[in-house]
Order: C-alpha cells, then sequence, then structure tokens
C-alpha cells in the first residue's frame, strides 16, 4: 500500500507530500497504481522545478519513498500544482483504495 502524507503550513497551504511505500497491485514493473502515483509526483515536482521556478526545502526520491516540501516563501506559487497532486491522488484513490492511504497530519 501507498502511504500518502501531505504538508501544511501554519496558513493552511498546502507545502508538500510524503509518499512511503508500493501499491502492491502487480508485480514490479506491472503496476499501474504504483505507475500512476509516481508519474504524477515526478511530474508535479518537475513543474515546480521548471515551470514554477520554485526552491524546495527537501526533495527526496528513492526506492518505496518520495518527498517533496517547498520553501514558505514559495507556497503562493505552488498551490495550483500540489492542489492538483493532491486531486490526481484522490482520484487514483477512489479507483483504487485497496492500494492507497491517505494518512491525516
Amino acid at each position: 500500500m501507498i502511504k500518502v502524507n501531505y504538508y501544511y503550513n501554519d496558513d493552511f497551504l498546502l507545502q508538500g507530500f510524503c509518499l512511503k511505500g508500493h501499491a502492491d497491485y502487480a508485480e514490479i514493473g506491472y503496476d499501474i497504481v504504483c505507475s500512476a502515483v509516481t508519474s504524477n509526483a515526478v511530474a508535479v515536482i518537475n513543474s515546480l522545478d521548471k515551470l514554477q521556478k520554485v526552491e524546495f526545502e527537501k526533495i527526496e526520491a528513492k526506492e518505496g519513498h518520495i518527498e517533496c516540501i517547498v520553501k514558505d516563501t514559495y507556497l503562493d506559487k505552488s498551490q495550483l500544482l500540489l492542489n492538483h497532486f493532491q486531486l490526481a491522488i484522490q482520484e487514483i484513490k477512489r479507483e483504487y483504495p485497496k492500494n492507497i492511504k491517505i494518512l491525516k497530519k
């Protein structure tokens, strides 16, 4: 199961996300749920970096773990893409509820 955590600042603006685990929908290389979640995460991080030119407090990507936290001064520029990511993950979870868990923090 992929566990998704969202980070918010004190003003409740979305600041980033953390993905941990594997969907276990299918074997590695054929897991469409992992592919969908990973490709959305990477696309949003790349768009924040290249299109919005935001700076990050933290970026980490390794096997079974992707984390992205935007610096406070760039939160206004990042809201559309971070909210887009949140909506995309909600839709994937709706289709595959046994493979994704959204944690409340």
